[in-house]
């Protein structure tokens, strides 16, 4: 059940919220030292950022909130002008492909069956401010992971954490699990749509990658992997690490985020996975809110075209 209303998304609202910094002070200070974010930086910024939106004709609805609008200036570092771009990729990327990245429903019954069966645990912030998330493949149904459900999955949770600024600011760290990986759970996926929710999930959401701990890779499953890396944006690859066993993997947890069977206590099945997938349900309507925005798609459509060649858009949507 949501529990939170979805956002406007008229550009020409008379007045904006004002933004309050109320996060702990160690993402005050990643966003100083890493983003290069202060008090005064992000206020200037957001109000280039939205006065370029008001005065651009080809972007006819846009959510204006800062929260939204923050997610890509720390993406960007606060360079307003590469915020804008990235704003302008992330709308048409909704636009070109509206079933991989629109209609993300919490409510849908695949979504959360997918879930609460473990594959995919949002394990909270470390002492670093890092939001952990910890993939236990052999989880993943190959059946219940083909396109484009599979793709649908990564990118609600993704539209998710977006919305939580400690994930703008402190990004994520990604550790894998591979022992046990059902080798059928890619056989439905082409070239095409893994190199689309690759491009998707590492250049066109506007994510923050910290490094990603992997371990027990099966060699059979080596070139699959190793397709679906060439996809990812070269900057992530080289924060990549992989072990032959997984206790060499798990030394990078946290002892109080560790798991059971991983060194440590967390419980994810019994507790983290519910709490966060109800957290997740709160959001509902902001994350279905997000497909009121719209752009001009005849201007969008072509350039997009001529910058991703190989990946064919679908229709409009309505």
């Amino acid at each position: 059940m949501s529990k939170f209303a979805a956002y406007p998304v008229d550009k020409n609202v008379k007045s904006y919220d004002e933004y309050k910094f109320t996060l702990p002070e160690v993402y005050r200070e990643l966003a100083k030292d890493e983003l290069r974010e202060d008090d005064v930086v992000r206020t200037k910024a957001l109000a280039e950022m939205r006065q370029w939106i008001v005065n651009n004709p080809h972007i006819r609805k846009c959510r204006m909130d800062s929260k939204f609008l923050l997610r890509f200036l720390r993406f960007r570092q606060f360079s307003v002008p590469m915020a804008c771009e990235a704003l302008e990729q992330y709308l048409t990327m909704r636009e070109m492909y509206p079933s991989w990245f629109k209609n993300l429903d919490t409510s849908n019954d695949k979504m959360k069956e997918l879930f609460i069966s473990g594959a995919t645990s949002i394990m909270g912030q470390d002492s670093n401010g890092r939001t952990v998330v910890f993939f236990r493949i052999a989880r993943f149904v190959p059946e219940m992971f083909e396109p484009p459900v599979g793709g649908i999955f990564i990118a609600l949770l993704i539209e998710a954490m977006l919305e939580w600024e400690e994930v703008q600011i402190g990004g994520l760290q990604v550790m894998v699990d591979y022992t046990d990986m059902d080798l059928k759970l890619f056989e439905k996926w082409g070239s095409s749509e893994l190199k689309l929710i690759m491009e998707a999930y590492t250049r066109w959401y506007p994510m923050r990658y910290n490094d990603t701990h992997a371990a027990k890779l099966p060699k059979k499953a080596l070139p699959v992997i190793e397709k679906i890396l060439s996809f990812t944006n070269p900057k992530i690859r080289e924060r990549i690490n992989c072990y032959a066993n997984v206790s060499e993997m798990e030394k990078h947890f946290e002892p109080s985020m560790a798991p059971k069977g991983y060194g440590g206590n967390v419980d994810l099945d019994g507790e983290l996975n519910p709490a966060m997938w109800k957290r997740i349900e709160q959001q509902r309507d902001v994350i279905l809110g997000l497909d009121r925005m719209e752009i001009d798609y005849d201007y969008y459509a072509p350039i997009w075209d001529q910058q991703n060649a190989g990946l064919l858009g679908e229709t409009p949507s309505a």
